[in-house]
């Protein structure tokens, strides 16, 4: 069975992989939410207007508990937002590691590549 895997759909997943390390790393050390608002403001004053910068403000301004549902949540808000994340931009965590990214990147794929598998044979057995 050859299911072609959607590439945006494994950036996704490695972004939500990222998010959470980032809620566990939270609890850890807090300050990570102030490099993130650091981050989020140079951001904002580039983009300022801009849906998303308003939408992190809301969010960077949420209790911590609140906040690392949200970072981890899979509905499409977060999904979208999650592509202008301040978390990822020096944000106290480094993901610039060149080793470290292919490895999420490839257990993303892993992952999205279950999940196609999982779904398509529901369909195909739902079908029947």
């Amino acid at each position: 069975m050859d299911i072609s895997l959607n590439q945006e759909t494994v950036n996704d997943t490695a972004k939500l992989m990222m998010h959470r390390l980032v809620s566990r790393e939270i609890i850890r050390d807090p300050s990570i939410v102030e490099h993130a608002r650091a981050s989020h403001a140079r951001t904002a004053r580039r983009y300022a207007g801009r849906a998303f910068v308003r939408e992190w403000d809301d969010l960077l301004e949420l209790p911590l508990i609140r906040l690392r549902d949200k970072l981890i949540s899979r509905d499409a808000e977060m999904v979208r937002l999650r592509l202008s994340s301040p978390f990822l931009a020096g944000a106290g965590i480094d993901f610039t590691d060149y080793d470290f990214r292919i490895r999420v990147r490839r257990a993303a794929k892993r992952v999205a590549q279950r999940a196609l598998v999982c779904r398509s044979r529901l369909t195909a057995s739902s079908a029947q």
